[in-house]
């Protein structure tokens, strides 16, 4: 079967379509925030106090575990939120369509939240945040997207990649999180964001991601988790697309849809159908 045999190769859009999809998703849970915190549970108020999260022997309600992910204590709260939502969010859209991201958030809220309560059940303070969400997010982009590469204040290594920023973020979590939640920042809710997110995207892609924190080496073999060298050859300056190679790329979109194409893979697909044209 060749390359122009393959339905879904008639829909060159396919790919981008789902990408717009997770970025309505994506823009739709920061206007949900933003609308949270200005209209509907702004701080001090008495919707904030029943939505936020109570431990086990306070006013404890179930959907306060979900219904905390959505409200912020102060401005540079939601901003900082959000921004890195957006900024790690649109890297994580190229690879899960709308609904798989809505999961992504969900997931990492409840994961944050419970690990949280489940140590510090007794204390007083309620907990409120999408930090757990946006530390699910951030744990995808590195999984899906570890070679990008960011800008950060007081980080040593200038510019950082994706893999590293959370592998250093993590450890800083940890060290803070033995502090005790007394500094007034729920450090283990961001902890279980990252193990939320690390689960559900590994269960998503069925182990098929560029980085996994807890292997030695880049996984670059789709069809399982190989790790070390393998013989793909998505970037190597030009040379010609082997048939091996072609068949891999297209029964990877036929199970995973397009999007989940890296742009190396997508270019060498590109360059397969101009060398079938000539």
């Amino acid at each position: 079967m060749g390359l122009n045999d393959r339905g879904y190769m008639y829909s060159e859009n396919s790919g981008d379509d789902s990408m717009q999809n997770g970025m309505k998703v994506l823009w739709g849970l920061v206007i949900v925030n933003v609308l949270m915190y200005l209209f509907i549970a702004p701080p001090d108020s008495e919707t904030y106090r029943e939505l936020a999260l109570k431990c086990w022997c306070g006013d404890f309600k179930v959907y306060q575990l979900m219904t905390a992910g959505f409200l912020h204590g102060g401005f540079s709260h939601i901003f900082f939120n959000m921004y890195g939502l957006y900024l790690f969010g649109k890297l994580v859209v190229r690879h899960l369509n709308g609904r798989e991201f809505l999961w992504l958030y969900i997931v990492g809220v409840l994961c944050g939240n419970l690990l949280f309560l489940g140590i510090y059940w007794q204390r007083s303070a309620p907990l409120v945040g999408a930090s757990g969400a946006v530390c699910a997010v951030m744990m995808a982009a590195a999984m899906l997207e570890p070679e990008r590469r960011f800008t950060v204040l007081f980080m040593p290594f200038d510019p950082i990649k994706t893999s590293t920023l959370v592998v250093c973020y993590t450890i800083i979590e940890v060290v803070l999180a033995l502090g005790g939640p007394n500094s007034g920042i729920a450090h283990l809710a961001h902890l279980g964001g990252f193990v939320g997110g690390y689960l559900l995207v590994k269960f998503l892609r069925r182990g098929n991601v560029a980085w996994d924190p807890f292997r030695s080496k880049r996984i670059i073999n789709w069809k399982g988790p190989v790790t070390g060298e393998t013989d793909a050859t998505y970037a190597n300056d030009g040379a010609p697309v082997s048939q091996r190679e072609l068949d891999a790329l297209l029964d990877k979109i036929s199970r995973y849809g397009i999007n989940s194409l890296s742009p190396d893979e997508l270019a060498r697909l590109k360059q397969a159908r101009e060398e079938m044209r000539r």
